[in-house]
């Protein structure tokens, strides 16, 4: 138990000790800096008491194989957690390092977001959940494909990188601090005894609960149910009330030194693996820099590409752009009916006609809008520039009308906007 857990020893060796002696509390603080397995060590704990075998990592009794996946019903997730690297990270090993322990770290970084939507957490107020659920059905069948018994790799890999947007989407409704209903809901839950054998309520950064929240967990956490017990993680200690400290027992993550930052890099991110020698990171907080909001990176990077493989070809009939557009040009790879096409295969279709990803189509007219705009900006800048803005804004516009008023398919859109933009050497 707890071989997934890669430079807390002291700490995993008390864990261990407690469980072993049955002295564990109803109720924990994980408290320590970021990145330091706090939430790692947490769900580790959940399979333990829950296995039905010696809580080895790879034990194949059912309850740890659902923990593995992070879909065991007595697993309780909530609280603000940004999970926008975790899970690019998880698609970028899915494209370099494909294996099967890299499907799984992706599932789960799915799935630590997705958990955060259940039903459960939200009695009573079904009218915030509805928009989540709409992004968290397609997401849930892409899961299903990457999944390490489905698909080859390169169709694995394909599917991950089309979740980034909507697991971008749904990241921006993750409450900013832990809400009163949701702490109410869980005391609701623990009353019911758990589906196996022990209920894990994991609350991560409990340092950010609204003050009802925290009255409401006052309660809980002094008198725990017998078959619950409560994991409450933080990296401020200092910004939780004394009130609720004084019902947890507090477990230290230390930061990790150079050799053990080395082995999760090497060993759980698969570093040594990527044959790219610009993967290579000092430390964890500069590796996962490295993957800041990618998501809303991928619809710039196709805003990008569709209006360089344009202006290339408006240059080869006769075009005569500023400095800027002639620069941008340069970018261009392929041909601009061939960069479409690529971009809405990978995309799917800008949204296609799915609910959940109905806002993708909109963001690229804003993102292709906003590069002009900062072209526009920019030394040597002229009319050209000038005059293509504005020719982008009204199609732009139409395109918007269309899609949204009159329901029209956003390849389709595009397609018909490619060829109008074509036409300006003509």
């Amino acid at each position: 138990m707890f071989e997934n857990i890669i430079g807390q020893n002291e700490l995993t060796t008390q864990l261990v000790t407690d469980l072993e002696s049955s002295s564990l509390p109803g109720s924990l603080l994980f408290e320590g800096p970021a990145i330091s397995a706090k939430t790692s060590c947490a769900l580790e704990l959940a399979r333990v008491r829950s296995c039905d075998g010696k809580a080895r990592w790879n034990c194949p009794c059912e309850q740890c194989a659902r923990h593995r996946r992070l879909i065991h019903p007595d697993l309780i997730m909530l609280g603000p957690k940004n999970l926008r690297e975790e899970i690019a990270i998880a698609v970028n090993m899915l494209q370099t390092v494909p294996t099967t322990a890299s499907r799984y770290f992706f599932i789960r970084a799915v799935r630590k977001l997705t958990n955060r939507f259940v039903p459960d957490l939200y009695q009573n107020e079904e009218g915030r959940l509805a928009k989540a659920q709409a992004l968290i059905r397609p997401i849930m069948e892409g899961l299903e494909q990457c999944a390490p018994e489905n698909s080859d790799d390169q169709v694995v890999a394909t599917e991950a990188r089309k979740l980034l947007p909507a697991c971008e989407k749904l990241q921006e409704m993750v409450p900013a601090s832990t809400p009163v209903f949701q702490v109410r809901s869980v005391e609701h839950m623990i009353r019911l005894a758990p589906w196996h054998r022990h209920r894990i309520v994991l609350m991560e950064h409990a340092d950010k609960m609204m003050e009802s929240a925290r009255n409401a967990m006052l309660k809980m956490l002094e008198e725990p149910p017998q078959q619950t017990t409560f994991i409450l993680t933080t990296t401020r200690r200092g910004a939780i009330i004394q009130t609720i400290l004084s019902r947890l027992r507090p477990y230290r993550f230390l930061p990790r030194n150079e050799n053990d930052t080395r082995v999760v890099l090497d060993r759980i991110f698969r570093l040594d693996q990527q044959m790219d020698s610009e993967q290579t990171a000092d430390t964890l907080e500069s590796y996962f820099m490295r993957f800041r909001s990618q998501a809303k990176q991928s619809v710039a990077a196709y805003a990008r590409q569709f209006l360089s493989s344009i202006l290339a070809e408006l240059l080869d009939r006769g075009y005569h752009p500023d400095a800027g557009l002639k620069q941008l040009s340069a970018e261009c790879r392929l041909p601009a009916e061939l960069t479409l096409a690529a971009m809405l295969k990978e995309s799917n279709g800008l949204g296609g006609s799915s609910e959940a990803m109905n806002w993708l189509f909109p963001a690229f007219l804003e993102e292709v809008g906003s590069l002009l705009a900062g072209l526009l900006k920019q030394p040597g800048s002229g009319l050209p520039t000038l005059r293509l803005a504005e020719y982008w804004s009204v199609l732009s516009r139409d395109a918007q009308l269309r899609y949204s008023s009159y329901n029209l398919n956003a390849a389709a859109l595009s397609e018909r906007m490619l060829d109008s933009l074509l036409r300006m050497a003509l």
